[in-house]
C-alpha cells in the first residue's frame, strides 16, 4: 500500500546507491528503523554488497533488536547472515546470538523464533578465530531445537580439526532423534575424514533405523569413489525394495562415472524390476534436477 510507511520504506531501500557516502547514510538510517522488516532488508542488502564499512553499525543494530521488539527474530537473524557474510570476526557477538531464545504466541502454545538465528551465528563463530569456538558450539548440540543441533553440525564440520571430527563422531554415534541432523554429522565427517569416515557411515547405512537412509545419502552426496564402491555393495546385500531404491538414489545422485556405470549394468541385466527400479529413479533425479534449474 502506497500510504504503509514500511512498504515505502522498503522501496526506497531498493534505489540506494551502494558503496557511496549517501548510500551509507540511507543504509545506516534504515538499520536506525523502528521497524525490523525494514532493519532486515538493509542488513541483507549490506550482508549481499559486502558493505565492510557498515560492520559496526550492524552490531549496534543487532543490540538494539536484542533489546527491543523483533517479531519473527527477523532483523536479528538477517543482521547475523550480514556480519556471516562480512567475515566478522567478533566470537562475543556470534556466542550471545548462539544463547538467545524468544519464545513467541502461536496456536496452542509458544514457538521459539530465535532457532536459524542460533544456527547462523554457530557458523558465524566457527568461521572466527576463537580458539575456544569449539567448546560454545558443543553447547548447541543438545539444544531443544533440531534445526539449531543441525545448524552446530554443519558449523562444526567447517572447522574441519580432529576435535571437530570427534564431536560428530560422538553425536553420530549417540544418534538424534531429527534425521537431518544425523545426514549432517554424517556429511560432515566424509569432508573432515574422508575415506577414514567411509567405514563408520556405510556401517549406519547397512542396519536398518532411522539413520540409514541419512547414512545411504551422505555416501551418495559426498561423491567419494570409496563411498561409491561402499554403496555397490551394499545393494548388491539389501533385500527390502525400499532400501534398495534408496542406494539407488544415492547412486544416481552422485552422478559419478562409477555410479553411472553400475546404473547403466542394472539395465542391462536380466531382472526387469531392477531395470525398471533404476529408470524410475534415474528420472526423478533429472526431474529434479531440471525443477531445480527452473
Amino acid at each position: 500500500m502506497k500510504n504503509d510507511p514500511i512498504e515505502r520504506a522498503l522501496a526506497a531501500l531498493d534505489e540506494i546507491p551502494l558503496h557511496t557516502a549517501e548510500g551509507r547514510k540511507q543504509i545506516e538510517k534504515a538499520l536506525d528503523a523502528k521497524f525490523n522488516l525494514v532493519v532486515a532488508k538493509a542488513a541483507r542488502i549490506a550482508g549481499n554488497a559486502h558493505w565492510l564499512e557498515i560492520t559496526e553499525k550492524l552490531v549496534a543494530a543487532f543490540q538494539r533488536m536484542i533489546e527491543g521488539a523483533d517479531k519473527g527474530c527477523v532483523a536479528k537473524t538477517a543482521i547475523a547472515r550480514a556480519l556471516h557474510a562480512l567475515e566478522y570476526d567478533g566470537a562475543d557477538f556470534f556466542i550471545a546470538g548462539m544463547k538467545h531464545r524468544q519464545p513467541e504466541p502461536v496456536w496452542g502454545g509458544s514457538e521459539d523464533s530465535a532457532v536459524d538465528l542460533r544456527a547462523v551465528c554457530a557458523m558465524g563463530l566457527a568461521g572466527s578465530r576463537c580458539f575456544y569456538k569449539l567448546r560454545e558450539l558443543v553447547n548447541l548440540l543438545v539444544d531443544s531445537e533440531w534445526r539449531a543441533r543441525a545448524g552446530a553440525v554443519r558449523a562444526i564440520a567447517t572447522v574441519g580439526s580432529d576435535a571437530a571430527s570427534l564431536l560428530l563422531r560422538f553425536k553420530a554415534l549417540s544418534g538424534d532423534e531429527e534425521p537431518n541432523v544425523t545426514a549432517d554429522c554424517f556429511i560432515g565427517l566424509l569432508g573432515i575424514d574422508g575415506a577414514e569416515a567411509v567405514p563408520l557411515v556405510a556401517s549406519f547405512a547397512g542396519n536398518k533405523g532411522d539413520a540409514r537412509e541419512a547414512a545411504i545419502l551422505a555416501l551418495g552426496e559426498s561423491r567419494r569413489e570409496d563411498a561409491v564402491e561402499a554403496l555397490k555393495e551394499l545393494f548388491g546385500r539389501t533385500p527390502d525394495p525400499e532400501g534398495r531404491r534408496c542406494v539407488l538414489l544415492a547412486l544416481a545422485a552422485s552422478r559419478t562415472e562409477a555410479a553411472k556405470t553400475f546404473l547403466s549394468e542394472l539395465v542391462r541385466s536380466d531382472n526387469p524390476r531392477t531395470a525398471a527400479l533404476v529408470a524410475e529413479v534415474r528420472a526423478e533425479i533429472e526431474n529434479a534436477l531440471r525443477s531445480r534449474a527452473i
